[in-house]
């Protein structure tokens, strides 16, 4: 299941709970704050860990 059929999923959840818009839109965009901040985390871990080579990862988006 991809990220967006994961953001659809939760959506219809929150409005079968009976949210509105308004407070689906909160909720979702402390649902992207949640998960961007825990990419960064785990960004850092593997760097920590040495699974993700911290030069070879700038070269790489440098590149793009």
């Amino acid at each position: 299941m991809s990220k967006s059929d994961h953001i659809i999923q939760l959506s219809d959840y929150l409005r079968e709970r009976g949210h509105t818009e308004a407070e689906i839109e909160k909720i979702m965009s402390r649902v992207q704050k949640y998960d961007s901040d825990a990419e960064l985390y785990s960004l850092m871990d593997s760097i920590g860990t040495g699974s993700v080579i911290i030069e070879n990862f700038i070269a790489e988006t440098l590149a793009e």
